[in-house]
C-alpha cells in the first residue's frame, strides 16, 4: 500500500468518527485524532443500566456508553404498588404527608398522640369572670371560655366628704383614673 491510501484511509476513519461524536455531542466538526480519542477516553462505559420507574416518576438515563441490554420499567395503574408507611406527630403547623423517593403511595399513615407540650392545659386557673369581655381563653378543661369581665375604662369617682366617706365601685377593669374627696366647707356652703 502507498502512503497516500494509507493516509487516505487513516482520514476516513478519522471523519466517521469525528462525525459520530460531533453527532453525540462530544466533539467539534474541527477536533483532529487526539481530541477526539480523548473524548472516547472520557465516555464511561455504563454496561447494562436498570431501572423501574412508577407511575408519574421520571428516570434520568445516566451519560455514558450502554450496552443495550439494560431495562427501563414502569408500573402502571392496577400493576404490584410498592407502598410505604408512615408516622406523624402532630404540630402548630399544616403538614403534607407524602411518600418517599421509592414508594407509589402511602399504605397508612399513623398519627401520634398530641405531645404533652401542647395539650397540657391543667394549669390555667382563669374563668370567665377573670377576662375581659370580648375575649376568648382555654379552660383547664381543654374548652373555650368567653370573657365577661366589663371593661370600664377610666375611673373618675369623687366623694363628698361632708355627707359620705365611701362610693361604690363597680366590679370590672378599669385603665386606671382618680378617686377625689371633697369636703370643704365653703364648697357645701355654696352649694345650699
Amino acid at each position: 500500500m502507498s502512503v497516500a491510501t494509507e493516509i487516505s484511509r487513516i482520514q476516513t476513519g478519522r471523519n466517521t468518527i469525528r462525525a459520530k461524536l460531533v453527532e453525540l455531542g462530544m466533539a467539534q466538526n474541527t477536533d483532529g485524532l487526539d481530541k477526539l480519542a480523548s473524548a472516547i477516553e472520557k465516555m464511561e462505559n455504563r454496561g447494562a443500566v436498570s431501572a423501574t420507574v412508577q407511575e408519574g416518576d421520571t428516570y434520568t438515563i445516566p451519560k455514558g456508553y450502554h450496552n443495550g441490554s439494560g431495562t427501563v420499567s414502569g408500573v402502571a395503574g392496577g400493576g404490584n404498588y410498592n407502598l410505604q408507611s408512615k408516622t406523624v406527630t402532630p404540630t402548630k403547623l399544616q403538614q403534607n404527608v407524602t411518600p418517599d423517593s421509592g414508594f407509589y403511595g402511602l399504605s397508612d399513615v399513623t398519627v401520634a398522640p398530641i405531645p404533652e407540650s401542647y395539650a397540657d392545659v391543667s394549669a390555667v386557673t382563669a374563668e370567665a369572670a377573670d377576662v375581659l369581655t370580648g375575649k376568648v381563653i382555654v379552660s383547664a378543661a381543654g374548652k373555650t371560655v368567653a370573657g365577661s369581665m366589663p371593661n370600664n375604662g377610666l375611673l373618675d369617682k369623687t366623694i363628698d366628704g361632708l355627707t359620705s366617706l365611701s362610693a361604690d365601685i363597680p366590679a370590672g377593669y378599669y385603665s386606671g383614673g382618680t378617686v377625689s374627696l371633697s369636703g370643704d366647707i365653703e364648697e357645701a356652703l355654696a352649694a345650699i
